[in-house]
């Protein structure tokens, strides 16, 4: 059974839930959707980073420049939402030990801990620039606690930017190497990126449309950015990977 939104967006602030006028269970849902969004930031943050000293392409340095400094700032934004709720950086990313093993965070962890040349800094752009623009633009934007909603706005006007250039690049890239090596990226990268989006028809996902966190179900997303990247990949000449049809998602 789908689950049918309770709370509109933006009615619940920090005082709300620190002062117990919303049910103890919201509170633990949205604590763990937010540190999972946060620590998805940092681990971009940190492949960028990383993509400082191995891009050899000058003309590449500014937008990595300026991705690095948006993505440490949009962790900064969703980590002060948790501050609000009394729930520091150390403790939040505590939370996550467990879920960073899960498939869902594969291309984010392999960003951050393996740097990425040129190829591979188009293929985490398109991995986690694209899938983070859907995500935030579909489910975060009209989330019910506002500080999140707020956090969204600003993070998509910014997060905009990062995909023109992820798609932008894929066409380049295919020029540049060819569309061997560019297919054959993207048959590495695209099932962590798909797998992103989490699993689907899950009760935490189930409560986190309830209580008006989410809006879609990550099945939906992950087939609309299928959709999407698709496209692109048709229009830079290459070949799209075919996926196994259920999560986590893998080279058919």
């Amino acid at each position: 059974m789908a689950a049918r939104r309770e709370l509109a967006p933006g009615s619940v602030e920090a005082a709300d839930v620190t002062a117990g006028r919303v049910e103890p269970h919201y509170a633990r849902v949205l604590t763990r959707l937010l540190a999972a969004h946060a620590i998805a930031e940092k681990l971009t943050a940190l492949g960028y980073q990383g993509a400082l000293g191995c891009v050899l392409n000058p003309a590449l340095r500014p937008i990595i420049e300026k991705n690095l400094a948006e993505e440490r700032k949009h962790a900064r934004l969703v980590y002060g939402a948790l501050e609000e709720l009394g729930i520091n950086e150390v403790h939040a990313d505590r939370l996550m030990i467990p879920a960073l093993k899960a498939p869902s965070f594969a291309a984010p962890r392999r960003f951050a801990e393996h740097a990425a040349d040129e190829l591979g800094l188009v293929m985490a752009s398109i991995s986690l620039d694209m899938t983070g623009l859907i995500m935030i633009g579909i489910n975060y934007k009209d989330s019910s606690y506002a500080p999140h909603a707020r956090a969204a706005e600003v993070i998509l006007a910014e997060e905009e930017d990062h995909e023109i250039f992820a798609s932008s690049e894929l066409r380049v890239a295919a020029g540049r190497f060819g569309p061997e090596p560019v297919n054959a990226a993207l048959c590495d990268w695209l099932p962590s990126a798909v797998n992103f989006f989490g699993p689907p028809g899950s009760g935490f996902t189930y409560d986190c449309i309830r209580y008006g966190l989410k809006a879609r179900d990550n099945q939906e997303l992950a087939e609309l950015y299928l959709s999407l990247l698709e496209r692109r990949v048709q229009q830079a000449g290459l070949a799209m990977p075919r996926l196994t049809p259920g999560y986590p998602h893998a080279l058919a």
